[in-house]
């Protein structure tokens, strides 16, 4: 087949524009399945809580195995990620209306100690703060932020990817209270 000069230019736009559609699309199909497969993968093992996670402010590390009785939030985060700063605001009120029936661990991904450190003493936020960057890779987690809520008796009961709206405190927060 043979195309006419003229409607050469229009063509390549046609085709360009459908190759550009067809990336777009595949880029964010192929997102979605990772997302879903780490949901899947990470709901069918609880090695997580047998994990050591170093803590930042101390010269300790803590596992989700010892909060038995309490809910456990893992936040995965990083400071370049905007949802995960503002993330940070919501889960303290959370933490402050929850008492100790929550304890929040914000994982801090791809920081440097001091940078984590600086943040954290900005910040005040009362979790406890240990480098994730090791389980965020061992364990495949396809971004930040991310949200792991383990019950008191240790099984892991939500895991949330993305932005923390209102939707998703809704979630936890009927999750710890004990409502469907």
């Amino acid at each position: 087949m043979k195309i006419d000069p003229k409607y050469f230019n229009s063509f390549l736009g046609v085709v360009a524009i459908i190759a550009a559609l067809l990336i777009a699309y595949y880029t964010v199909s192929s997102q979605q399945d990772k997302r879903k497969a780490f949901k899947e993968r990470i709901m069918q093992q609880d090695s997580l809580q047998t994990v050591s996670w170093p803590m930042v402010q101390r010269q300790d590390s803590l596992r989700i195995a010892d909060f038995k009785g309490h809910h456990v939030l893992i936040h995965f985060w990083s400071n370049w990620s905007d949802a995960s700063i503002s993330a940070h605001q919501k889960l303290a009120t959370l933490k402050g209306k929850q008492g100790k029936a929550l304890s929040v661990i914000a994982a801090a991904v791809g920081l440097r100690k001091q940078e984590a450190l600086s943040y954290i003493n900005k910040h005040e936020f009362p979790f406890y703060h240990v480098a994730g960057s090791k389980q965020f890779s061992s364990f495949g987690i396809p971004g930040v932020p991310a949200y792991l809520l383990y019950t008191p008796a240790g099984r892991l009961r939500y895991v949330s990817l993305g932005i923390l709206d209102d939707v998703k405190v809704d979630s936890i927060s009927n999750i710890i209270n004990g409502n469907p």
